[in-house]
């Protein structure tokens, strides 16, 4: 008789993507299974009604996929200890998409609207872009009530004229389908954004902790299933598209997994491992832009590296 499998839940940001392969292929392989764990991969609601990091707080999942900003703000507010265990993204594959925008600084005033996810810090990181660009950022209109994972849709067809987009995925859809629009990378004004994803765990006592043991187990199979997927697109896509809503093609997933796996790895390391100086610098940003209290985060407490044996 096998041992019995410790259950892993973990909560995905999105409905399943190529951000996710890994994950799916993790599986697909039995790479999970093989280091004794069973591994629930659980979209979220249609309505997105719960984020990843509250129903980790809410006890129904083990693990939550999320930005960076998520372990942020929990260790502001106190609420729970969010960690970060592994960065699915080493670099920023996100952009604020427009259809009608020549320039990002147009969303500040002029009945422009921008569609919001309500993110903790959002807002306030588009209303900096805005005025970087020469725009007035106090005077962005922000569009709250359209469904988060709508918000693309309703920027393709003008109903909101900027929205928060992940590249590989919506970009490729929007090209795919003859879709026109401007994409502006955070970096490109100053911005030096974090790690969006990470698989982040609670910490701090309590229930609902992941063993460590458990943890190295589920990092190593999980940095060799996105490994495998950096090096064969195809077999990616095969252990994904099943699990796609609403389906998606073969050509796109494929040129979608071809666009995310140069931002899986930053050629300096091993897959999943993140930087003390990018967490810095991420969180310094934040306090000069006066979005987080000076001294209110300490780096240390809110990712490690420590399960990547």
């Amino acid at each position: 008789m096998s041992d019995p499998k410790t259950t892993l839940r973990i909560a995905l940001d999105w409905t399943p993507n190529t951000i996710h392969t890994g994950l799916f292929l993790a599986q697909h392989l039995g790479l999970y299974s093989s280091a004794g764990l069973d591994v629930q991969l659980l979209a979220p609601d249609p309505a997105y009604a719960t984020s990843p990091a509250k129903r980790l707080e809410q006890g129904s999942v083990d693990l939550a996929i999320c930005p960076s900003e998520s372990c942020i703000a929990y260790a502001e507010n106190g609420k729970m200890q969010l960690q970060a265990v592994y960065a699915i993204l080493q670099r920023d594959a996100s952009a604020i998409y427009s259809r009608g925008l020549s320039r990002v600084g147009e969303l500040g005033g002029g009945g422009k609207v921008y569609g919001s996810y309500n993110a903790r810090f959002e807002d306030a990181i588009v209303r900096a872009v805005v005025e970087k660009d020469g725009g007035e950022g106090g005077k962005m209109e922000i569009q709250r009530e359209t469904g988060r994972l709508s918000l693309f849709e309703s920027a393709r067809k003008g109903e909101v004229d900027a929205t928060w987009v992940f590249v590989p995925w919506e970009g490729v859809e929007a090209e795919l389908e003859g879709v026109e629009g401007r994409y502006f990378r955070l970096e490109e004004y100053g911005v030096p954004y974090g790690y969006s994803p990470v698989i982040a765990r609670k910490v701090g006592g309590g229930e609902g902790q992941v063993d460590g043991e458990v943890l190295k187990k589920f990092v190593k199979a999980t940095r060799e299933a996105y490994d495998i997927v950096s090096k064969d697109v195809r077999v990616g896509v095969e252990a994904l598209r099943p699990f796609c809503t609403p389906e998606r093609s073969e050509e796109f997933l494929v040129k979608s997994q071809e666009r995310i796996n140069e931002f899986y790895g930053d050629g300096s390391g091993r897959l999943g491992s993140m930087s003390e100086a990018k967490w810095k610098s991420w969180i310094e940003w934040l306090e000069e832009q006066k979005m987080l209290e000076v001294g209110a985060v300490k780096v240390e407490s809110i990712f490690t590296n420590e399960f990547h044996s």
